[in-house]
């Protein structure tokens, strides 16, 4: 019985341990609302969250109330929705002959890049060469050393293979297959690949960030345009207000500082250069940064300068899909610059874009407590010190009491 004991007091600190493992070095948590069924969940990374988190989201964690990951699926909401059909290519002309095998089909001018050939299943090779014509006469070169290799399939008793070239759009296409004196393929179809992009409704509004301050100084053909976020949150597109002038062409530099005591002067490492003008929409994608102060140069040449009456911060729309039980408790976890980005099932399974899945709201963002020590209070110390020998002292009798039992088994 006390062995038994022993065994679970062991298993309940080990468990500790490992919960506390997968925890640790995260500063920042927010609750996870309760979900009233269990199923996929899309958990919406607003502003309060990335200014949280670094910028490849590898440091965000859904937890449970053991302390213990909970699988998530990162979702990018600028991703539209792909599927990819097969479109016939009529074959017009067709020679089979110990030699070669000659196959002339023809597109509907459309640009295409790929050929299907479905076949019969079969442990053959054969080269292929590709050319391409108008008027079924005049034939010009595509790829000349194509090797056709099928994958045979388990299930079925036909092959696909598919032929890759430059994008083109030719009328018709001519293949030649080498035998060399062997029997040819069995090709049962011929058919383009293409891949239908569903229409822009599906794709999410980026994000947009808490207003930013502004600060500019013109200087001689230059000005300086300090923009500072309340919080490092993520930017990926910038939006700019101008006045000043009713036409202007002009080159801007984004800087992001390197150091801490950046200045108009050392104002850091250059991120990107981008052209604002009147008949522009002044709006500019960027590599995603969590930069709490960038700057911007605008080149005036010798133009009067230019009033920049507002800078906009945006993020595109990034989630993280998680399967919540109704009967758990989940919170995330946020801030590890050490994190590593896990590797989960859910990263496997392909769901599609387009996939309808609720969304679930999130409570504070609030620092996880660390243990604290007082210098002025050093009792404290001394009771941490208690805490851990008083544990030690209880582990060492169980294990005596355990040792002795069994000496007392084997007498």
């Amino acid at each position: 019985m006390k062995k038994k004991q022993f065994s679970f007091l062991l298993m309940l600190v080990i468990v500790a341990c490992c919960a506390k493992a997968q925890t640790a070095g995260y500063h920042y948590k927010a609750a996870i609302n309760p979900v009233i069924e269990s199923g996929l969940y899309n958990i919406v990374f607003t502003p309060a969250i990335t200014a949280h988190i670094k910028t490849d989201y590898s440091d965000l964690r859904v937890v449970n109330n053991a302390g213990k990951w909970v699988p998530h699926l990162l979702r990018n909401g600028n991703e539209r929705a792909t599927e990819t059909v097969l479109c016939v290519l009529p074959v017009v002309n067709k020679i089979s002959k110990a030699n070669f095998t000659q196959l002339i089909i023809k597109s509907d001018s459309s640009y295409i890049s790929n050929i299907v050939l479905k076949l019969k299943n079969t442990d053959a090779e054969r080269f292929c060469a590709v050319t391409g014509s108008d008027d079924a006469r005049n034939w010009f070169t595509i790829n000349d050393s194509i090797l056709i290799k099928p994958i045979n399939t388990a299930n079925e008793n036909t092959a696909g293979f598919t032929i890759f070239f430059p994008r083109n759009n030719y009328r018709y296409y001519k293949l030649n297959i080498s035998n060399k004196g062997k029997a040819p393929f069995n090709i049962t179809g011929i058919y383009t690949a293409a891949t239908l992009v569903s229409n822009s409704s599906s794709l999410q509004p980026s994000l947009e960030n808490p207003a930013a301050a502004i600060f500019q100084q013109d200087s001689g053909r230059y000005s300086f345009v300090r923009v500072t976020q309340t919080a490092a949150y993520h930017v990926n597109e910038i939006q700019l207000k101008i006045s000043g002038a009713k036409y202007f062409y002009r080159k801007v530099d984004f800087y992001i500082p390197s150091s801490s005591n950046h200045s108009f002067k050392n104002h850091g490492q250059l991120l990107q250069s981008f052209i604002i003008s009147n008949n522009s929409t002044l709006q500019y994608k960027l590599p995603i940064i969590n930069a709490t102060v960038f700057y911007l140069i605008i080149n005036n040449e010798d133009n009067l300068p230019l009033k920049i009456e507002a800078v906009k911060t945006l993020s595109s729309t990034h989630t993280a899909i998680a399967y919540l039980e109704n009967e758990n408790k989940y919170n995330l976890l946020l801030g590890n610059s050490s994190a590593l980005a896990p590797l989960y099932d859910l990263q496997q399974l392909h769901i599609a874009a387009d996939t309808t899945i609720p969304p679930v709201s999130i409570g504070n963002i609030i620092p996880i407590s660390q243990p604290l020590i007082n210098v002025q209070k050093p009792t404290n110390k001394w009771m941490i010190w208690l805490a851990i020998a008083t544990a030690g002292l209880a582990l060492s009798y169980f294990t005596y009491k355990l040792v002795k039992d069994m000496n007392k088994e084997k007498k």
